[in-house]
């Protein structure tokens, strides 16, 4: 048995290798595999994975089967028929090499879906949500889910908000917040942690995140557990017979003289609503809504009163002068008011190693609520959003820095904000007194229009130091489409 066996390995390998049928099948499995490995399509690529596998299982196994019985045939000796394995083999050898580096690829440097699922296996933790109704178990229930699997710490803060939906039995279908504090010792831990019923019966929580903590006290996570829990939820939707509701928050807000939806109410569940008032209103606001329907349908704004720092008053001698103010601060990086009613966010959804995801959201009752319309504006990683803005209810632009900081791009809609594209614009090549050519505008700015034409200013990022860190003038006559080199501009 010893003896029939002997030899049989180096043939099977070789009567493999050399056959173009299992070539070819190969060549396919590679290509799906790093298909799959780089973008993640599934439905698309495990059939023909499955089928692949299948195929080149069985073509070894039956290859192996016939040379052990020694029913394959007898080489043939001719030239051509070696010059063929000499070819086979190469041709295996680069398949191999070449998809092998394609999947290495998707595994490194968040350079592929690959590498966002190894990172997911390392960051992301599920757990079950139980307490998963808000009429009984109010928003401290899935916190308390949380800590079953992972220790919270005490003191949490939001980054930028909390959101959540129920429908009108108070299941709750999604959550969406980021937060972060310091453990026991001491050491700063982060959690973003999300929840969508259509995907999933578990709560996701992604942890080792990246976040600038500021541990802003507006920012905390507490009142807001503590307001709902003594908000009467189910009254309050009952009034609209709605399909969907929701809760959000965004920490302490100023509301200047506004009274409209506010409610004031106390650990006992008794409600104030205020009316005359002399001074601006200041509370850590918990907004229950309809989404999609918060223009039709008056949100209400509860404030929890009675504990010390969660509401104050300032008085201010000027209400236009706030909201003047009010408009000034809200445009940022990741935020930009088109009017006062109408405004955008980007909202953070991911971060690892200076990588960053987005959501973009967009409100137009004044930042009083948001409504996500892309959830990934980017379409892909970035180093960090450096800036939006909008030119009119279509046309408007997200700037985004790489990682690097050396070098930036630009991307454009003309829809809204339902999708973006990437601008491009020709690269302008300038004269060192050498007489070396080089580029040095690689970082765009935020178009800008002026006398009816759009005007952009391509700068050279963190590394530029050619004359005097000037900038390139661009300007497009067609809404941002196609973008012409004007001159050069010093900053």
């Amino acid at each position: 048995m010893v003896y029939i066996f002997r030899g049989n390995p180096k043939k099977i390998l070789l009567s493999l290798l050399t056959n173009p049928l299992f070539i070819l099948v190969y060549w396919i499995f590679c290509y799906e595999l790093a298909l799959l490995c780089m973008y993640g399509r599934i439905d698309h690529t495990v059939s023909i994975l499955f089928v692949s596998t299948v195929f080149l299982i069985s073509f070894i196994a039956f290859t192996a089967i016939k040379i052990v019985k020694g029913k394959e045939p007898q080489p043939n000796k001719k030239i051509h028929v070696k010059a063929w394995r000499y070819v086979s083999v190469v041709i295996m050898i680069v398949i191999t090499s070449f998809y092998g580096m394609k999947i290495y690829q998707s595994a490194t440097n968040f350079g592929g879906e690959l590498a966002w699922f190894i990172d997911r296996l390392k960051n992301e933790v599920s757990v079950e949500f139980e307490h998963n109704n808000i009429y009984v178990d109010g928003v401290e229930g899935i916190f308390t889910d949380i800590n079953k699997e992972y220790a919270l710490p005490k003191k949490l803060y939001m980054e930028s908000d909390f959101h959540l939906e129920f429908n009108p039995d108070g299941t709750i279908t999604s959550i969406d917040t980021f937060v972060y504090g310091k453990n026991a010792d001491e050491k700063e831990e982060s959690f973003l942690i999300t929840y969508d019923q259509n995907k999933a019966s578990t709560i996701t929580i992604r942890v080792n995140g990246y976040l600038h903590a500021d541990y802003d006290e507006d920012k905390l996570v507490e009142p807001l557990i503590r307001t709902v829990k003594v908000i009467p939820v189910k009254q309050t939707v009952g009034m609209w017979n709605e399909g969907k509701y929701g809760v959000v928050y965004y920490g302490k807000r100023n509301w200047g003289y506004n009274t409209e939806g506010i409610i004031h109410i106390d650990e006992n569940g008794i409600e104030q609503t205020p009316t005359k008032i002399t001074t601006e209103i200041i509370g850590y606001t918990v907004s229950i809504f309809v989404p999609g329907k918060e223009k039709e349908i008056l949100p209400a704004r509860y404030n929890l009163i009675g504990v010390p720092d969660w509401s104050q008053s300032n008085t201010t001698q000027n209400q236009e002068s706030f909201e003047a103010d009010r408009q000034e601060i809200a445009n940022s990086n990741e935020q930009f008011y088109y009017s006062k009613e109408v405004g955008y966010m980007l909202n953070v959804t991911d971060k690892a190693l200076g990588s960053t995801l987005y959501s973009l959201r967009k409100t137009s009752d004044g930042g009083e609520t948001w409504t996500v319309i892309n959830q990934n504006p980017f379409n892909g990683t970035v180093g960090s959003a450096a800036g939006i803005t909008f030119i009119n209810d279509e046309i408007g632009f997200l700037r985004a820095a790489r990682p690097s900081g050396t070098e930036g791009v630009l991307y454009r809609t003309s829809d809204g904000g339902i999708s973006f594209e990437e601008v491009s614009y020709a690269i302008q090549e300038m004269k060192l007194d050498s007489g070396q050519s080089i580029n040095p505008f690689d970082f765009p700015g935020l178009p800008f229009e002026k006398d009816g034409v759009l005007n952009m200013l391509v700068g050279q990022g963190s590394d530029g130091d050619y004359n005097g860190n000037s900038s390139g003038l661009y300007q497009s006559n067609d809404n941002g489409e196609i973008w012409e080199y004007i001159k050069e501009v010093n900053s």
